[in-house]
């Protein structure tokens, strides 16, 4: 693949020189509500701990009966340190390590979609009648 597509004006290096990940990394990684949720989380130039990303996911995840409790928040840490973040990182969107996670450097057009996912299914999973 070539640095920039001529017919879109994407470009596929990120500042580094480094090359995306080809679509099929980057849509498996995204196709998972909790992935997105993790790279929406993700501050855009600092780290954050993996404990602090669990809180935010299980908060996510709390129910009309209450906040989840301690075993809900280990099998969610367990989650994203076993399948969620390796295939983010697989995909070059985050990096983690030493109890830390940042997000990489996101194209645009990458941001936009993973917002866009997110708006789309606060407004599907509100009317439900669909």
């Amino acid at each position: 693949m070539t640095s920039k597509d001529q017919s879109t004006g994407l470009d596929f290096r990120t500042a580094d020189g480094e090359d995306y990940p080809p679509p099929d990394a980057l849509f498996k990684a995204l196709a998972n509500s909790t992935r997105r949720r993790v790279l929406a989380a993700l501050p855009d130039s600092s780290a954050m701990s993996i404990d602090e990303l669990t809180d935010i996911l299980v908060g996510c995840r709390s129910t009309a009966d209450g906040p989840a409790d301690r075993d809900e928040w280990a099998k969610v840490k367990i989650e994203l340190v076993h399948a969620h973040l390796p295939l983010l990182a697989d995909a070059g969107l985050v990096t983690f390590g030493d109890g830390e996670i940042e997000r990489t450097e996101i194209p645009s057009p990458v941001g936009d979609l993973v917002a866009f996912a997110g708006e789309y299914e606060d407004v599907s999973a509100g009317d439900m009648s669909r």
